[in-house]
């Protein structure tokens, strides 16, 4: 290869690498008219670490703009990492999506901010908004029921509705953002709570290769635990897992298939939601272990000593399945918790994913039914 090849391959290479920059600027109002002060604008998977400071005067972020190698999501972090606090949407930092415009951060309309300014901005404060509604409806309808005025509809028919309302909007949005980062991000932390398995692969399959396969975000490991639960689902035989506690195996199959419905509670002692099922457990676990019910917790990413003090802490009566680690994970694509699996008398896969009323509702079908009761007797 000559000079002026080397130079000319060189030069196509540079004006490949300018043409995958992507422009950002981001301004706005975060919402909060106390906070004077700088902010950081960290990448929320990648390791590019800290990609821009922010000046905020009065709860309004000074206007900044750069180049990203492409779409990045970012987090706020105001004050020196990694003490500063984040702009906090719930239980995550709210992602806020830089590359391809302006994104503009608006929090003076409601509790959190939300986006708007780009199609991917847009569309996600679509989809949050969407997901807000219908958990706000779901919640009046509940307490409507508990001071006695109009319910036209079950908690439980409630919690179908906004699922299926919330998943129908996060297809739409997934479907038009199969080429950028929304799409990953919907799926990965957020519409992942409210597809069915099926649908989440469909849209997976449709994204873009080179977003299934950006390492920073772990998709294969969403994708083995969607298919994973789809082998799992009801209707399927239980798959057996075992752990060794104090040099004894205890299994799975030591409860379930054995003749008694089995209600498995996937936990963890760290995992707060987990610790207020417990009285709820407790109680049906009394209520129905004399007519054919267990109630087995299941123990995961810890040892037994530690699952043992919280047992004893919270006075859990259910027996329990320890250090079974990830084997929920592996066995049954069970990525959080607390997660639930009713299991019927023979070991088949009743339902799964199922908590609060529905629980309730479920086990009401099974043990108060006539045909349950003719059974009985």
């Amino acid at each position: 290869m000559n000079k002026k090849t080397i130079i000319t391959a060189l030069l196509a290479l540079v004006a490949l690498t300018g043409q995958a920059q992507v422009h950002y600027r981001l301004e706005g109002n975060i919402g909060d008219s106390t906070i004077t002060e700088k902010a950081l604008v960290k990448d929320m998977y990648n390791n590019r670490g800290i990609i821009d400071t922010v000046n905020i005067v009065k709860g309004i972020i000074e206007p900044v703009e750069g180049e990203l190698p492409d779409t990045t999501i970012c987090a706020l972090i105001i004050g020196n990492m990694p003490e500063g606090k984040g702009i906090y949407l719930d239980r995550f930092l709210y992602p806020v999506f830089l590359g391809g415009g302006t994104t503009v951060i608006d929090g003076r309309t409601m509790r959190h901010p939300f986006l708007k300014g780009t199609t991917m901005c847009e569309d996600y404060t679509l989809f949050h908004k969407t997901e807000s509604e219908a958990l706000n409806k779901w919640m009046m309808e509940r307490i409507r029921k508990a001071n006695g005025g109009p319910m036209h509809l079950t908690s439980a028919d409630m919690g179908r509705e906004q699922t299926e309302q919330i998943a129908k909007t996060a297809k739409e949005i997934i479907s038009r953002h199969t080429s950028d980062m929304l799409g990953l991000y919907l799926l990965r932390e957020e519409a992942i709570n409210y597809l069915s398995p099926s649908t989440w692969l469909e849209l997976y399959n449709k994204m873009e290769p080179w977003l299934k396969t950006k390492p920073e975000y772990h998709m294969s490991i969403f994708k083995s635990s969607m298919e994973k639960n789809i082998k799992t689902s009801e209707g399927t035989m239980f798959v057996d897992m075992e752990a060794e506690v104090d040099g004894h195996i205890c299994r799975l199959s030591d409860y379930v298939g054995k003749g008694r419905y089995v209600w498995a509670e996937f936990w963890g002692s760290t995992c707060q939601p987990c610790l207020t099922q417990i009285p709820k457990l407790n109680s049906i676990y009394k209520k129905y272990k004399e007519r054919g019910l267990t109630v087995l917790g299941i123990a995961v990413h810890e040892d037994a000593e530690k699952t043992r003090r919280a047992i004893k802490k919270h006075g859990i009566t259910y027996p329990q399945l320890l250090n079974t680690q990830k084997q929920a994970s592996i066995k049954y694509g069970i990525l959080g918790t607390p997660y639930s699996i009713l299991f019927a008398p023979d070991g088949t896969i009743l339902a799964r994913g199922l908590h609060g009323d529905d629980l309730e509702k479920k086990l009401t079908e099974i043990f108060e039914t006539k045909k349950y009761q003719e059974l009985e007797n």
